[in-house]
């Protein structure tokens, strides 16, 4: 069946190759149109009480999709000026400044303290400018750049618009970054293939697998996010490129009995059954991604899988067609590469197979220990390029206003004005609430609903909530700052008579470490157990997958164990994504040494002598594969001043090499060592026969 698929392919490659065209097409149409989520924490649970008191404070008083504008040196008729001209951009939902609270007209040492406080700080006067939408949609972001033209004649500060700067600096940094990985790819397979003319066939058939893949989720109606699309580029490369080697390497094999056609028939049928094994143990790390409470793990996994789906189909189809039309120009451009040579070194490890496993076993106490003092971060604005605008606006705005952050509290309109005071009054106390402001905090409780100004009350009350804004101490940063939300949501609970939601960016990200709690062992436990499945099913044994995600696992902790090295610290979705990372995309090295050692058991029936001639046969595809892998991601994680990407990524390539040597260092000895458990729990798996070693 393989054969005569194969064959119709090989047969059909002009037209194999036209169709691919139209895809590319197809697929670019996509990618240029497809719509990129740069906002994390909407991929939060929406039943959250955070996202639920979000929701609520931006509809009922636009408070939630917020940029803030400090504008300094601006008589209030000026500033009342610009929120007018502000509030007439095309998506602008309201701009809230003094006179929400007061009138313009009203001299300002005859205004409320608490509005004074509110909105003046260091010589400037604050607004928060609200939208109709989004600042994902684009009419949104339009908006905001907008705003941003009309202020470039003021002396100010914006922030909260973090999103739009971001996705500037991704567009500009992702064409360096597609271009520094393609190139030190190009060069790891020219370094390693006979032909210049071959690693380009290789990058334009993934190349055009990555384009279909990322074009793909405009036509299915899936929002990526901007993570997803950076490591899905360099991912998608980085773990696919084994399939095309394998297939190359097969028919250049072939070719020495065959006439070309034939030869690449036999080597897409033989290639397909190895690579979709492998693929498949791929697959089942990055789907392991999905089972993340956060909504991004659902995208990046979906996304990673189909990938390695589109490209294994790209392999056997796309590359035939264009290897075979540019075998004459690969077989008049070659050069000499270098030679490979490890089975000394498998030779020794087999020899001193009990020892190497005794250490690897050891490692793993201190690779758990550094891993256990790794601290996780969640804060997402300490991932941001620290030069951004907005960045540093936000900087300056908190510390003139002298708060580390605010919180919202939607409450439901279910108490009088006394009780609004007395939960103002218990919020003050706590250790950390520098400042709550509410209709508490300008009108007097005791004054009749009747006699208060109609704006007055509307600024605080519509749709059957009111709410309250407090200034925090802390930053996300700070040990304290969970205790105070925790104390916070306590006392508004028990001191409210309604429905009351703690909400803003620092609850959020709070929210977001508490709702990923445990996701990462989850992560991993169902990639390991779906991996093990998979080996054991190809190796019919129950002790092989054990020896083989053991090994990989260690690699995994050593890995994450650099970490202590530096900072200390680890982003959160590095954390969560990169055991499935790198157990999907590196147990292959496992899985090669393992078939070729029980090939070469099953044919000297010399343990010993098989793992020498694996080792010798398996180690430079695995290391072109590692290299392929590392050169595909380190331009990321060196170039890219966003902290997650550069994070997630430095874990890759690191991954790469770290997985590398422990396979070769240590999987031969566990091999030779674990034989006679092979043997007995294995169906088929060949006996080591020679005697006295």
């Amino acid at each position: 069946m393989l054969l005569k698929i194969s064959g119709f392919i090989v047969r059909n490659r002009k037209a194999v190759m036209g169709i691919s065209a139209l895809i590319v097409i197809v697929g670019i149409w996509g990618m240029m149109n497809g719509r990129v989520n740069y906002d994390l924490m909407s991929y939060l649970p929406e039943d959250l009480d955070s996202v639920r008191g979000l929701d609520i404070v931006d509809e009922q008083f636009a408070l939630g999709n917020m940029i803030q504008v400090l504008v300094y040196g601006e008589s209030d008729a000026a500033v009342d000026a610009l929120t007018d001209r502000i509030r007439a951009v095309e998506g602008v939902k309201a701009v809230h400044w003094v006179t929400d609270l007061a009138p313009v007209t009203e001299p300002q040492e005859f205004r409320d303290e608490a509005v004074i406080e509110n909105y003046y700080a260091s010589g400037g006067t604050l607004m928060q400018v609200s939208f109709v939408g989004s600042s994902n949609e684009p009419e949104i972001k339009a908006a905001i750049r907008e705003i941003g033209t009309i202020l470039e004649p003021y002396d100010s500060q914006m922030t909260g618009n973090q999103q739009v700067e971001l996705e500037e600096v991704m567009d500009k940094d992702t064409v360096k970054f597609s271009i520094a990985a393609l190139v030190l790819v190009s060069i790891v397979l020219l370094l390693t293939m006979p032909s210049i003319v071959v690693p380009i066939l290789f990058v334009v058939t993934i190349g055009v697998a990555v384009v279909v893949n990322l074009g793909l989720a405009y036509y299915i109606g899936q929002e990526t996010s901007y993570l997803t699309g950076v490591i899905v580029f360099a991912l998608q490369f980085a773990v696919t490129m084994d399939y095309a080697l394998f297939l190359y390497h097969r028919f250049d094999e072939e070719r020495r009995s065959q006439d070309p056609e034939n030869a690449m028939v036999t080597a897409v049928a033989a290639t397909f059954k190895s690579i979709f094994a492998a693929a498949m143990t791929t697959v089942a790390g990055f789907l392991a991604l999905i089972v993340m409470h956060l909504g991004f793990g659902m995208d990046m996994g979906l996304t990673l899988a189909r990938g390695v789906g589109i490209t294994l189909v790209a392999v056997v189809t796309l590359l035939p067609a264009l290897l075979l039309t540019a075998l004459p120009l690969i077989d008049r451009v070659r050069h000499k590469v270098p030679e490979f040579d490890l089975s000394r070194f498998g030779h020794f490890v087999a020899e001193h197979a009990g020892i190497v496993t005794v250490i690897g076993v050891l490692l793993f106490v201190p690779a758990v220990w550094a891993n256990s003092q790794i601290e996780i971060s969640y804060d997402l604005n300490s991932s941001l390029p620290s030069d951004l605008p907005s960045v540093k606006a936000d900087k300056v705005i908190s510390e003139a206003f002298g708060r580390a952050g605010t919180v919202l509290i939607a409450l439901e309109d279910a108490g009088t004005a006394v009780d609004l005071e007395r939960l103002s009054r218990e919020l003050t106390e706590i250790e950390g609430v520098t400042r709550v402001f509410g209709y508490g905090s300008l009108v007097d409780p005791r004054i009749p609903v009747e006699f208060v100004p109609a704006e007055a009350r509307e600024a605080f009350y519509s749709g059957g909530y009111t709410y309250l804004t407090l200034d925090v101490a802390y930053d996300m940063q700070d040990e304290r700052l969970p205790e105070t939300l925790t104390e916070v949501r306590e006392v508004a609970k028990a001191e409210w008579p309604g429905e009351s939601l703690v909400t803003g960016q620092s609850v959020l990200m709070s929210d977001m470490e508490q709702v990923s709690v445990g996701d990462a062992e989850r992560i991993n436990i169902i990639s390991v157990i779906a991996i093990l499945l998979i080996i054991a099913i190809a190796f019919k044994s129950v002790a092989v997958p054990v020896a083989l995600v053991g090994v990989i696992q260690l690699a995994i902790l050593i890995n994450q164990s650099f970490t202590v090295f530096g900072s200390g610290e680890m982003i959160f979705v590095a954390s969560l994504a990169i055991g499935a990372i790198q157990l999907g995309a590196t147990v292959d090295y496992a899985i090669l040494i393992t078939t070729r050692y029980e090939e070469e058991l099953k044919r000297t029936g010399n343990r010993v002598e098989a793992i020498t001639v694996a080792v010798h046969e398996s180690s430079k595809s695995i290391l072109v594969s590692a290299s392929t892998m590392f050169a595909a991601t380190i331009a990321l994680a060196v170039m890219s001043s966003v902290g997650i990407i550069s994070s997630l990524t430095m874990l890759i390539a690191r991954g790469a090499i770290v997985s590398f040597i422990v396979v070769m260092l240590l999987l031969p000895a566990v091999l030779v060592v674990g034989q006679p458990l092979y043997e007995r729990l294995s169906l088929g798996w060949p006996r080591h026969t020679v005697k006295g070693e």
